[in-house]
């Protein structure tokens, strides 16, 4: 009976479908192309989170021929100076009112969060700046201020292969972003 169940096992064997060999691929080293590592680019930037929506909007009606990426740029310490909270609206509008007596005219009123009706006197990159308007703001009125540092994070775009009447076209963004700055760089490639 084990001598019989052998000879089938054999049979089955033979009559299974060769397995197919792996196929090898022909290497022909001299049509190998090797790329540079880094290419010449575009960067443009830096840009808030406000501005990016409306900077893809231009980048997409230019059509470019070659893609582009948005990267992280860098990292950036903003000051806030505010005062507490009051009350209700009207009493921070009372307040605003006192302020644009003594010179202070630049503010805005938080309508929510945890700082619902406070006074803010604007956003600097200088913290210098901030404790400025503090010290003006302590001297000349009676409403208690304070500065907040935040981080925000900036980004760039890295534009590739780009050709010269492109090149002319991208310079003229500056203009309606006036904030940014393009210059041409060598990036790594995509």
């Amino acid at each position: 009976m084990l001598l019989v169940a052998n000879i089938l096992f054999a049979g089955a064997m033979n009559f299974q479908p060769q397995q197919q060999k792996p196929v090898s691929l022909a290497v022909n080293p001299e049509e190998i192309i090797l790329l540079r590592s880094s290419v010449d680019c575009i960067v443009w930037g830096d840009f808030t989170e406000e501005d990016l929506p409306r900077a893809d909007a231009v980048l997409d009606q230019l059509k470019l021929p070659r893609s582009y990426k948005q990267v992280f740029s860098k990292s950036i310490s903003m000051y806030q100076v505010y005062t507490a909270s009051f009350g209700n609206r009207q009493a921070a509008e009372r307040e605003i009112n006192k302020l644009r007596n003594l010179g202070f005219i630049s503010h805005r009123v938080s309508e929510a969060g945890e700082r619902l009706n406070a006074i803010f006197f604007g956003d600097f990159e200088n913290q210098a700046a901030a404790e400025k308007l503090l010290e003006q703001l302590k001297e000349k009125s009676e409403v208690s201020a304070m500065i907040h540092q935040y981080k925000i994070e900036l980004r760039k775009y890295l534009i590739f292969d780009i050709e010269p009447q492109i090149t002319a076209t991208l310079n003229d963004l500056t203009d309606q972003f006036p904030d940014s700055n393009m210059e041409q760089q060598t990036c790594e490639r995509l």
